[in-house]
């Protein structure tokens, strides 16, 4: 259970370093204002995505998160800004 949650920055190199390793190229080339839907991310790494960043911050996160935010960077921003100042961290 962590003591406190990362920041956004945090959050966006997490994701950015995850999702280089699995298109298979250096987090320098993903943008973190880069739509997620270019990042042609398949459902199966989404979904295991969210359980690894779930994991992580130690509180649910809903695959259709990487749906509904737009990029890296709003989703790290909503996560700090909305979502787990609310949460309990299990």
């Amino acid at each position: 259970m962590p003591d406190f949650y990362p920041s956004s920055t945090a959050i966006q190199n997490w994701l950015t370093q995850r999702i280089a390793t699995e298109l298979k190229i250096t987090p320098d080339r993903i943008d973190v204002n880069q739509p997620f839907a270019s990042l042609r991310l398949d459902s199966v790494f989404v979904v295991t995505l969210a359980v690894d960043l779930e994991t992580w911050l130690g509180t649910a996160i809903d695959p259709s998160i990487f749906w509904e935010m737009p990029d890296i960077a709003s989703l790290s921003d909503w996560l700090v800004d909305e979502y787990l100042p609310t949460q309990t961290p299990s």
